[in-house]
């Protein structure tokens, strides 16, 4: 079967957050978002409406490290889902999921409804592999600690987080008949998206949205804007991190391995202070409260 790389050259990446919600997070094209979580989701749950969290998109400055360009949408049955673009593994994704998930519950219980009533979603579409493990998709769940009377075993599915690895996706060894192939593979490479998933509606309007919006001048210089902001963005975390943890370790020898740990942290913190990295990104990054952080500038 032949393949649309012979059609279109220059699409952008669907992987980078500005691309995806540039297709998925707006309103007139809300029944592609509908299409790809209920592929992604099976059922659990089935979505038959939503309504988008926040449909603006943020300016982006060169700047401006702070930008998330997430997808959030509150479903039919009241489960919100956020969703989560990442092209690089920057080593503390599975901290930040959860971190994401716990801070969307509060938001999603009402004056007179139990913490039961509360559903959510993080969903994190990951460029580069961060999960052991052979599979693509992975789902967490909080769980309890296995013993010897009792298995591994969900605590409560009210929170969960899925994490799609695109890198270890492949098509040929997917079911070809089933949406979520078609989706994957969309996502991985469109330019390498076989034609009898264009047959598929959504996929195809999804399809012609990424060319018009590949056509588009302002988007492709937003979207180069973007990516050179995330780089250097991931760049100075990644070292103040490494140097943090580094300056830390030394100094907790002498005073214990996790006061040590705590140390590295903060270090960590001041040197993204200096790089003008926003409270926000310094707390996910290093799991310090912001009024830590805010200290630290003392």
């Amino acid at each position: 079967m032949s393949n649309t790389k012979q059609m279109v050259t220059t699409l952008l990446d669907p992987k980078l957050d500005y691309i995806f919600k540039n297709i998925f997070g707006v309103k007139k094209y809300e029944h592609l978002l509908i299409s790809f979580l209920n592929a992604l989701l099976k059922g659990n749950p089935s979505i038959k409406k939503l309504v988008l969290t926040n449909t603006e998109f943020p300016k982006i400055f060169k700047d401006d490290k702070a930008s998330r360009l997430d997808v959030r949408a509150t479903c039919n049955d009241d489960t919100e889902i956020d969703i989560e673009i990442q092209i690089k593994n920057t080593g503390e994704i599975p901290e930040r999921a959860c971190h994401y998930v716990a801070n969307m519950v509060p938001g999603t219980i009402g004056a007179n409804q139990s913490y039961k009533a509360a559903r959510v979603i993080g969903i994190w579409i990951l460029g580069e592999n961060v999960i052991d493990g052979p599979d693509a998709i992975n789902e967490a769940y909080m769980t309890f600690q296995p013993t010897v009377h009792a298995p591994h075993r969900i605590m409560a599915d009210t929170m969960r987080v899925i994490f799609v690895e695109l890198e270890k996706f492949n098509p040929k060894d997917a079911d070809a008949q089933d949406l979520l192939t078609a989706w994957l593979s969309f996502l991985k490479d469109p330019l390498l998206l076989d034609d009898v998933f264009l047959k598929i509606k959504d996929v195809k309007d999804a399809m012609d949205r990424l060319k018009y919006i590949s056509s588009d001048k302002e988007v492709r210089a937003n979207a180069d804007l973007r990516l050179r902001t995330l780089n250097d963005r991931n760049s100075e975390i990644t070292v103040a991190t490494e140097k943090g943890i580094a300056i830390g370790e030394e100094k907790g020898i002498a005073i214990g391995k996790e006061e040590g740990i705590t140390i590295g942290k903060k270090e960590s913190a001041i040197r993204m202070l200096k790089k003008d990295i926003s409270l926000n990104d310094i707390s996910e990054f290093t799991g310090l409260s912001i009024e830590d952080i805010k200290s630290l500038k003392k």
